[in-house]
């Protein structure tokens, strides 16, 4: 989960970036009415489009930091892999839209000479948005967020369409209209590629598309060199939001116990978790090396099915007394079944073992391998 601290500097820099937005979109719509300047009147409600994107950018934020729960098992940073893409969207309507009204604009003959102090007001204006889109970009970058860093372009694009004001009443103070709407097309080929980066971004994320390879390169370090993992196996990666999930499959020496497995597989989750600061959960699948598929893996009788005439067998043997454990191993050749037993006192241990084997897999096809070990009653205790 996104940490206190990066949540919280991601929700500053976007109240900020509406708060900013509100004055100045004020500002300006006030100003191109008072100075007969309809590109500045445009400008100012692109600036409050910018607080509204602002305000979807809040609530996506918000959304993100929660927990996880019942709905959300990991998480809600897709809240803002969603809201990337629909401001990825506005930015490519919006460069659309820059193009038809500059094309428009082109093909009119109409000439404005808005008032001279309008350039004032569109110099300040891009001076404060060019700097918010810094700030922005650099938090985002900082905390990982595509969604600050696409914010931060919206931003920029009222910069620049600020830009492009400003041009169009600089030119129109002296007769050269045409500069305003050549200055819109190409800014708004600008924002259909901004707009068409986050928007592939967001989309690979949506449809889980694989962690970028350096990522996944620094992963397969750090699990392989966690002592006793053998290899790796089926290493999936995906994006949520600022955070990557991982899942695997770690090899390990198919003779040690279920309990070493896991606490190996444990030392390479945490190990991997803790130096790998893009990673926010990795889930680990124990498997033996060299035997995660084949007829151990995938065709041999669960215990259940075998267990009961094992045991019968053995406790059939008049050298048995009694039986204390019974182990299975699944490999690809058969099963591997290790017996713990009390035998009695005359007994030879191998040719009991022997003599055993030689029953089980005539009885049971499936038994590779039998090994047998004397236990006695005080060591049992």
């Amino acid at each position: 989960m996104t940490s206190p601290s990066n949540t919280k500097a991601k929700l500053h820099v976007t109240l900020g970036g509406a708060a900013i937005n509100l004055v100045l979109s004020v500002l300006k719509i006030v100003s191109g009415l008072v100075l007969a300047s309809p590109a500045l009147v445009a400008d100012g409600f692109h600036s409050l489009g910018d607080m509204a994107s602002d305000i979807m950018v809040l609530w996506a934020l918000r959304q993100s930091a929660r927990a996880p729960d019942a709905d959300h098992p990991y998480g809600h940073g897709r809240f803002e892999t969603l809201a990337t893409l629909a401001l990825a969207a506005i930015l490519a309507l919006t460069g659309v839209g820059v193009i038809w009204d500059a094309s428009a604009r082109l093909l009119s003959s109409a000439e404005l000479a808005p008032g001279a102090l309008a350039l004032l007001v569109v110099a300040v204006s891009i001076l404060v948005k060019e700097a918010l889109y810094h700030y922005t970009l650099r938090i985002g970058r900082a905390t990982g967020s595509a969604l600050l860093e696409a914010n931060a372009w919206h931003h920029r694009t009222d910069a620049l369409s600020s830009v492009v004001a400003l041009v169009g009443i600089g030119a129109a103070q002296f007769g050269f209209g045409w500069g305003d709407p050549l200055a819109a097309i190409l800014i708004a080929l600008m924002l259909l590629h901004a707009g068409w980066g986050f928007g592939k971004s967001a989309a690979a994320e949506l449809v889980d598309t694989q962690a970028p390879d350096d990522l996944r390169i620094a992963l397969e370090g750090k699990l392989t060199a966690t002592p006793g993992v053998q290899g790796l196996r089926d290493l999936r990666m995906r994006q949520h939001g600022a955070q990557t999930l991982a899942d695997v499959s770690v090899m390990v020496d198919p003779q040690i116990s279920v309990t070493e497995g896991h606490r190996i597989a444990e030392v390479a989750r945490a190990r991997a978790l803790d130096e790998i600061d893009a990673l926010s959960d990795l889930v680990i699948h124990v498997e033996p090396a060299g035997h995660f598929e084949g007829f151990g893996a995938e065709s041999a009788p669960l215990r259940a099915e075998v267990e009961g005439m094992i045991m019968t067998l053995a406790q059939a043997h008049p050298m048995i007394l009694t039986l204390d454990t019974l182990r299975l191993g699944y490999f690809e050749d058969g099963l591997h079944v290790e017996l713990l037993a009390d035998l009695r006192p005359e007994a030879d241990p191998r040719q009991t073992e022997a003599q055993l084997a030689d029953t089980l897999t005539e009885a049971l096809p499936e038994v590779a391998v039998l090994r047998l070990h004397r236990i006695s009653t005080g060591l049992r205790a």
